[in-house]
């Protein structure tokens, strides 16, 4: 017997799909199915808003990988961001470690802002980050390189969540409800 589907028909199963497909050497095919997803867990009449936010590149090497992230905020503060990335190139171990590395800096720029004491952050293939407040610490740890040795410091088992089938959609389901859960109660808001 079938796996069920893990999202509904109408919304992610289709438009998912339609991004793999096209996402050879676009991301921003990604920006639709990512917003749908988002939405779908925080609905427009809710308390939290889904912004994205596109970081322009430190230096021209970097020019043709820009940083989009959708940052789920409540009153201005981030609960929940998704960093978007292609699939093809992860592949290549420097670009697990471009982005772990990406995600990592995002999470500096933000942990001061944190409300709740945990903020998970996504890569494409789902990667789960967690910031711990209480310790300043964040999961998973970082891998060090080493000058002669060749270290994967972002290895593949790292993106180990896959959105679309059913076991990666239940484990985002729960970490998005457990995030609606911390922020609710620590902000005497009605759950959602």
């Amino acid at each position: 017997m079938a796996d069920a589907q893990p999202w509904p028909q109408k919304f992610l199963m289709k438009s998912f799909p339609y991004a793999v497909h096209d996402s050879t050497t676009d991301e921003s095919v990604f920006y639709g199915p990512y917003m749908r997803l988002l939405y779908h867990f925080s609905p427009l009449d809710g308390p939290f808003e889904i912004i994205p936010q596109f970081r322009v590149p430190a230096t021209p090497r970097d020019s043709i990988d820009s940083v989009v992230t959708f940052t789920v905020e409540l009153n201005k503060h981030p609960v929940l961001f998704i960093l978007i990335k292609l699939l093809a190139p992860f592949r290549l171990d420097s670009k697990r470690q471009e982005a772990d590395r990406q995600m990592r800096e995002r999470f500096r720029d933000l942990h001061s802002d944190v409300v709740t004491p945990a903020l998970p952050g996504i890569g494409t293939l789902l990667s789960f980050y967690r910031y711990d407040k209480a310790t300043n610490s964040l999961t998973p740890p970082a891998i060090a390189a080493d000058p002669n040795i060749m270290t994967d410091a972002a290895p593949r088992s790292l993106w180990d969540c896959e959105i679309l089938d059913t076991a990666g959609a239940t484990r985002f389901r729960e970490m998005v409800n457990e995030v609606k859960g911390d922020v609710c109660s620590y902000r005497n808001i009605p759950r959602i």
